[in-house]
């Protein structure tokens, strides 16, 4: 793939389900596999969808209108729907020649749709599982390199973010818990289930949720591939941290799509193998010398907000003349001094620092 894409992390996903849907090698041995157990889910949902059709429509006709009422907003309510049904409900209203549905049946819609790929993906959970995993093993095969193709962690940035790179690790370990299986479903499924009822707002929700820890999930084989130490993979996700973040959160929207969404989770993990090997490459360009190590004018740039914030700080950042420096007619009376327990806090850190450079540097 062109390296301009490693900018573009999205695109990956899109070149993924690409792949996936024209290259007869990669779905052709999985879908033989799954056809019969996909169909048989695929019936169940449906025969769910049309029984319970009539009932969950009304459910979330009165759960509508019962919201709006206990929060005081039915006028708005009533004139949003009215609004709603004569741009899109009305019988003058069609698209390809079907009428469109008004806001009520569409949530309906939805909601339903929901339950039929939470249906379909509790009966294929098995499936789906091996043939995820199989997307990313052909994937990385098709490229022709073995296990000894794949580099120890070479770090890319002059000064790594070490810093920003332990607080993230404390963040993570809270979105790591979240993307358990029993958690997520309390979440996604419960805590997020009144967003159902307003056409994508669940969608999206729940994809942002979701995208906190999915590009680490979607490349934890290529840690494993180049036997990362903790860590190593906590400065590896930090210094991408915005591109894992933007992969992450297309990789989660396209699996939130009802029923559909079930392909696009396989076909991510084709995308994520090959987003994985063209950052392998770029692993090796500075490993062998190529490319230098990325001074800290290109990776701490003060205009980005995603800037780490490590130990030191630039002369001229407006953090540290804000907090680093008290007025002048202070600063001659009074100087600034730490007091022993910011002292000894910053010399802990110092350590730590240390120590951490050393575990690198031992890694390599």
């Amino acid at each position: 793939m062109p390296e301009e894409l490693l900018n573009m992390p999205p695109a990956y996903c899109m070149v993924g389900a690409y792949r996936l849907a024209h290259d007869p090698l990669l779905w052709k041995p999985m879908w033989s596999r799954t056809s019969q157990a996909a169909k048989r889910a695929g019936a169940v949902a449906a025969g769910w969808a049309v029984v319970t059709w009539p009932v969950q429509r009304l459910f979330v006709s009165w759960f509508m209108k019962g919201s709006a009422s206990v929060t005081g907003m039915a006028s708005m309510y009533e004139s949003t729907i009215s609004t709603a049904d004569r741009l899109d409900g009305s019988n003058d209203s069609s698209l390809l020649g079907f009428g469109m549905p008004s806001l009520t049946t569409f949530a309906a819609m939805m909601f339903v749709l929901g339950q039929c790929n939470t249906i379909m993906e509790f009966w294929l959970r098995r499936k789906l599982r091996e043939c995820r995993n199989e997307a990313y093993a052909a994937t990385v095969r098709s490229r022709g390199k073995g296990d000894d193709w794949w580099t120890p962690y070479f770090e890319e940035w002059a000064e790594p973010p070490l810093a920003k790179a332990e607080k993230n690790a404390k963040k993570q370990a809270i979105y790591m818990r979240l993307a358990s299986p029993l958690i997520r479903i309390f979440v996604l499924k419960v805590v997020l289930l009144p967003l159902d009822f307003i056409p994508f707002m669940g969608l999206i929700a729940s994809s942002v949720i979701r995208s906190l820890s999915m590009g680490r999930q979607l490349h934890s084989p290529l840690f494993a591939h180049k036997r990362m130490t903790p860590l190593q993979v906590e400065l590896w996700v930090t210094e991408r941290q915005f591109e894992y973040r933007l992969f992450g959160l297309t990789a989660a929207l396209l699996e939130s799509v009802p029923v559909v969404g079930l392909a696009f989770s396989i076909s991510n993990r084709v995308g994520a193998a090959m987003y994985a090997f063209d950052l392998e490459k770029r692993q090796q360009s500075f490993r062998s010398g190529k490319r230098k190590p990325l001074p800290k004018e290109e990776t701490y740039s003060l205009a980005d907000p995603r800037r780490p914030v490590s130990g030191r700080l630039h002369a001229d950042s407006p953090r540290r003349k804000l907090r680093l420096t008290p007025p002048a007619v202070l600063r001659a009376e009074q100087p600034y001094q730490l007091s022993a327990k910011q002292a000894a806090r910053s010399s802990s850190r110092r350590r730590r620092i240390c120590n951490a450079r050393r575990s690198i540097q031992q890694g390599f």
